[in-house]
């Protein structure tokens, strides 16, 4: 009976633990601030040629000619499964050097106003 009891227990503990953990990685872009992040977020120069930016902005808010990271223009946009603005970026446009590196993606809304938002990446 003890037995069970505690794995019982130990069960309902880390399911405690993987809400609180997805509880808190939804918090990290569930603001109204515009938030990004960058895919992959450390960059081998060497092996990869595209970076992928998903955004919690809604797609359908967003000028998409207005969009750009660091100044260069998406060669591919797109929506996720939450409507939020997704793009892709040709590496070798952003002319990134070894190091740690902080991107800016930038754009219109419809409305007429504007947005910005920035991840940390490393690149090798």
């Amino acid at each position: 009976m003890k037995k069970s009891l505690l794995i019982v227990l130990g069960i309902c503990g880390l399911i405690g633990l993987a809400l609180t953990s997805v509880a808190t990685a939804n918090s990290a872009v569930d603001s109204d601030e515009p938030a990004m992040m960058v895919s992959p977020n450390v960059i081998v120069l060497a092996k990869v040629s595209t970076v992928t930016v998903h955004t919690n902005i809604p797609a359908v808010l967003v000028v998409s000619e207005s969009i750009e990271l660091d100044g260069v223009s998406p060669t591919g946009l797109g929506v996720d499964n939450l409507g939020h603005l997704v793009a892709k970026f040709v590496l070798a446009d952003l002319a990134l050097q070894p190091g740690p590196a902080t991107l800016i993606l930038s754009g219109d809304f419809m409305d007429g106003g504007s947005f910005s938002a920035t991840d940390d990446v490393m690149v090798k």
